[in-house]
Parts: C-alpha cells; sequence; structure tokens
C-alpha cells in the first residue's frame, strides 16, 4: 500500500501524532504537503474583547487521492483569529492536470473534508475554490465537471448510482455546512462544478469565468444539485441551461442571479473575499450567524407557515444559556445610548 493511500485512511485526529514520521516519507512524492500539528486544537466558542480582523495564524494541509484516472488533491486551509479562535476555511480542488475534475474518489475526500470542517465550533466561513495550471497559457478552469473518462467506464445501474451520490454527498456537505460558504470562481465551470457552486451561499467570480451544464450532450442529464438552479435564477432559465447545454459567460451568469458579483481580476475577486470574510462574517455573532443558516436553509425548503414558527423558536433558543451572546453583542449599542 502507497504512502499516499495510508495517509487518507488515517483519521484526522490521528495524524499530528504521526506527522513527524510521515513529512519524510510524503516529501519525494508530494513536495507541497504541509502536515499540521496544530489543526485540531480547541477553539473558543465568540469574542469577549471586541472584534478583531486579524487572523493571522494559518494552517495547512491535503487530503491526497490517487486512483487510476490520475492523481488529484482536496486541500484546506485554517485561519485562525487569536484570542476568541475564530476560523476561516478555505477548502480547494486541486487537480488542474485534468482540468479540476472530478472523479468519485475525489468527490469523496470532498465530502469527508468538508464534514470534518463541520463539527468545528470556531468555525465561522467556509470558501471553495481551486488550483489554476501553473501554465500561464492554460484556460483556467475552477472546475471541470464529473470526471468523464470514469463515467465513460460505467456498465451498471448500480454503479451509475454510487457514481452520482458521490456528486451529491459532496453538494449536499457544503449545503448542510452549519456556516456560511461562499465559491470563488475563477475559470470555466461545468456540471458538477455548477452545482457545487450552487451549493454554496455566495458565489464570487471573475470576468473569465463561464458556466454550462453539458450533460444532455454526453447523453446523461443534468441531476442531484442541478434542482437547485430553479431556485437561484428561475425555471426558464435552468431549462436553457439545461435543454441547451447552453454556456454563459459571468456577466451573464451574474446578470441571471448565478454569481453574486463579478470582478476584474482572481487578486481584486480575493481582497473582496477576505473583506467579507474577515470583517463582516467573522464579527457577526456566531451562534446568531448559525441559527440564521438553519432558517434560510428550512425557508428554501418548506412552507410559510412552518418557517415563521422556527424563527420563533431558533430567536428563543438564543436564551437558553441566559442570553450570552445577545447580551454581548447588543452591549455596544446599549452603551452608545
Amino acid at each position: 500500500m502507497s504512502p499516499c493511500r495510508i495517509y487518507r485512511n488515517i483519521s484526522w485526529l490521528a495524524r499530528p501524532a504521526i506527522s513527524t514520521f510521515w513529512s519524510s516519507k510524503l516529501q519525494p512524492l508530494a513536495p507541497r504537503f504541509q502536515l499540521s500539528r496544530r489543526l485540531f486544537t480547541s477553539t473558543g466558542r465568540h469574542h469577549s474583547t471586541g472584534p478583531s480582523h486579524d487572523f493571522s495564524h494559518e494552517e495547512t494541509s491535503y487530503e491526497p487521492v490517487e486512483d487510476d484516472q490520475g492523481f488529484g488533491r482536496i486541500g484546506w486551509s485554517l485561519k485562525r483569529r487569536p484570542g476568541d479562535g475564530a476560523e476561516i476555511a478555505q477548502v480547494w480542488i486541486s487537480n488542474a492536470r485534468r482540468a479540476n475534475s472530478v472523479g468519485s474518489d475525489l468527490l469523496r475526500s470532498l465530502t469527508k473534508v468538508l464534514r470534518q470542517l463541520a463539527s468545528r465550533d470556531g468555525l465561522r466561513v467556509v470558501v471553495l475554490s481551486s488550483e489554476t495550471a501553473a501554465s500561464a497559457t492554460a484556460t483556467p478552469t475552477f472546475c471541470g465537471g464529473a470526471n468523464v473518462r470514469e463515467m465513460g467506464a460505467i456498465r451498471s445501474s448500480a454503479d451509475a448510482r454510487r457514481f452520482i451520490t458521490a456528486v451529491h454527498d459532496a453538494c449536499k456537505a457544503l449545503r448542510d455546512m452549519p456556516v456560511l460558504t461562499v465559491a470563488s470562481i475563477h475559470g470555466l465551470t461545468l456540471g458538477a462544478g455548477v452545482e457545487l457552486a450552487a451549493s454554496c451561499d455566495f458565489r464570487y467570480a471573475t470576468k473569465i469565468s463561464a458556466f454550462s451544464m453539458p450533460e444532455v450532450a454526453l447523453g446523461i442529464p443534468s441531476v442531484v444539485q442541478a434542482r437547485l438552479l430553479a431556485n437561484i435564477i428561475g425555471w426558464q432559465r435552468t431549462k436553457e441551461m439545461v435543454y441547451f447545454a447552453k454556456r454563459i459567460d459571468a456577466q451573464t451568469a451574474a446578470d441571471w442571479g448565478l454569481v453574486d458579483h463579478v470582478y476584474d481580476t482572481r487578486e481584486d475577486m480575493d481582497a473582496a473575499r477576505v473583506e467579507l470574510t474577515t470583517k463582516t462574517i467573522a464579527n457577526n455573532g456566531p451562534q446568531a450567524m448559525r441559527a440564521q443558516k438553519r432558517l434560510v436553509k428550512l425557508w428554501e425548503e418548506t412552507d410559510l407557515d412552518t418557517g415563521v414558527e422556527a424563527g420563533i423558536e431558533e430567536f428563543a433558543s438564543m436564551w437558553n444559556d441566559g442570553g450570552s451572546e445577545p447580551q454581548e453583542y447588543m452591549r455596544p449599542f446599549l452603551q452608545r445610548r
């Protein structure tokens, strides 16, 4: 068994204890691996000394994937704010040699990373992005969709079900994230890539990005979280995308509502994302944000009365511990009066 496969099967909690040993073993195979010793330290609940924009403590690691479709990785990093332990996570698809396409192994790895991040109490926001090819002449691709070579080898409905379930699980892990999620899109985004982006709360894109649901051109329907498109851009626009395999540019995607904002360059987009995550999202009440995330998801999936009743319960739940978070975050407003 290769070191990469051994590393993949080791639980997150076990990795820090063996990182010294495996760092020397993995270094010749994957020089960009950065094994973190402190990734799993405990974190605080919320701040008590006022918000800070300093997320200077950063840790990075990779979840390697090795299969017959080529080598790909899911990378992630955690930026932690000293004092209160608030965390911003970035997760990225790293399979640039195959246009960041996602096979079932890579999707399962993505799902695993997302579910592990979801369990962290200090987490405030998750950003989904991708690595681009090193060549300056290569066309950037956020995600080239599901791996066509792997789909081409499917010979039974059972295998097809397992494959598409892997796509669904990764999208669901994003959608079920208890904190806000942001897709940071640079380049062409196809099929499953659109579905991953649609599963996020917000979508930023550079002006060179483009979007398409090309499945029918490959003899298969657009499925699973493609259903979210109707909620985001409406039924008629969704029909244009899934019936005609239509490709739309970033500005059209923004006009339709698929993208929240278009930026000239990746650097501009990254700067805006940092502003949003460190100075806005991460400084709101963490439990209030999680309650709001639960409510918005419920509002999308249920009827008006159920959504209203759920809101009453979420509001009341903020005082389950006597209202420590509302009191803390209301105090500056009350003191100014």
